[in-house]
């Protein structure tokens, strides 16, 4: 269970959401409205003005981001030095969480990540990369993954972002997807609309 009660000013922008909820969650809104702003907050990237973050019941408002069990992937979250493989374990070897190398494969496969290709992260396809981050976060474990429009530049998306959700499941990760498709938005158990900096339950 994620719970958020915060607020957070820029200068004639204010955030302010009350939150608490768990599961597979999708949020939609318009560039600017406060979506990515949230997901930092909860992440611990940003701190809010007011408030607190919680996680079953944890206040981790002002725990560092790696204290907070919390993984928030965008469109850049990669290490474009690595090579496939030795990305998808990183995030679990900082964990320090051991992964059968079977597990991964099986993941990598399920996800459609180029396991095989020789080439540096940088240097794949920007579905791919996203894919790369997405499977690196799931294999790390965490209690939350936070998804910032990482899913739109796949190509099969509603299939990929139907895998990844229920390896998410089995392995117990509670998911925050953005995006501005209506359509990814299905695959979530609720969905909520960000609007002027307010978070709202609309199915």
């Amino acid at each position: 269970m994620l719970e958020a009660e915060v607020e957070k000013r820029y200068s004639s922008f204010v955030l302010s959401i009350q939150f608490k909820d768990k599961g597979i969650i999708s949020i939609i809104g318009k560039n600017g409205s406060g979506k990515t702003t949230f997901l930092k907050i909860l992440s611990g990237i940003i701190q809010p003005d007011k408030g607190y973050v919680k996680l079953d019941g944890r206040d981790i408002t002002n725990l560092p981001i790696n204290k907070r069990n919390i993984i928030l992937i965008n469109q850049e979250t990669y290490i474009p030095n690595f090579n496939v493989k030795k990305h998808l374990i990183w995030g679990a070897k900082i964990r320090k969480i051991k992964v059968d190398e079977k597990e991964i494969i099986e993941i990598a496969k399920m996800l459609d990540v180029p396991i095989n290709e020789n080439k540096k992260v940088g240097q794949l396809s920007l579905g791919n990369k996203e894919k790369v981050s997405l499977a690196t976060a799931i294999i790390a474990r965490p209690r939350v993954i936070l998804v910032d429009e990482g899913f739109s530049n796949i190509n099969n998306k509603r299939n990929f972002i139907e895998n990844y959700i229920n390896l998410a499941r089995m392995y117990r990760i509670d998911i925050i997807y953005v995006t501005q498709d209506i359509e990814d938005t299905k695959l979530a158990e609720k969905t909520y609309m960000m609007e002027n900096g307010s978070l709202k339950l609309i199915h």
